[in-house]
């Protein structure tokens, strides 16, 4: 019996050039939807009215770590997280749900990655948090 696991690839904002495919998550917050309304409500009638505003931009949060042999490997791959991963750049990001079943989301990163202490001999667990829906 196979195993399926999701991955997740960061794409340029093309949607068809790979940038950055990451190995290790361990957390997301990936949405099923945002969506976002304005309601008009009167004080002296009932109801309201709803206008639909679309989908809301929101944070993406990836939760994930780095494995390798050694410290060098290790550090080797912690910069190339952060050289891949442009700050104010537009990316696709796409997750597979499942076999050949992508979901996909419009994303940018405008936060540090932030890696969290460890005695990185060859394990770096990480965060980034990506601006979801952040340009069209």
């Amino acid at each position: 019996m196979t195993t399926f696991s999701p991955s997740f690839t960061l794409y340029a904002s093309d949607g068809s050039t790979p940038v950055y495919a990451f190995q290790y998550i361990s957390e997301t917050n990936w949405p099923t939807d945002s969506p976002y309304a304005i309601e008009h409500t009167n004080l002296r009638a009932s109801g309201s009215i709803v206008v639909p505003g679309g989908n809301k931009a929101y944070n993406l949060t990836l939760r994930g770590f780095l494995y390798a042999a050694n410290y060098t490997a290790l550090t080797s791959l912690i910069f190339a997280l952060k050289t891949a991963i442009v700050a104010n750049t537009r990316y696709v990001l796409k997750c597979e749900k499942s076999l050949g079943v992508f979901d996909e989301i419009k994303v940018m990163r405008i936060a540090p990655i932030q890696l969290d202490t460890s005695r990185r001999t060859s394990v770096q667990h990480y965060t980034i948090t990506l601006r979801a829906l952040s340009w069209a």
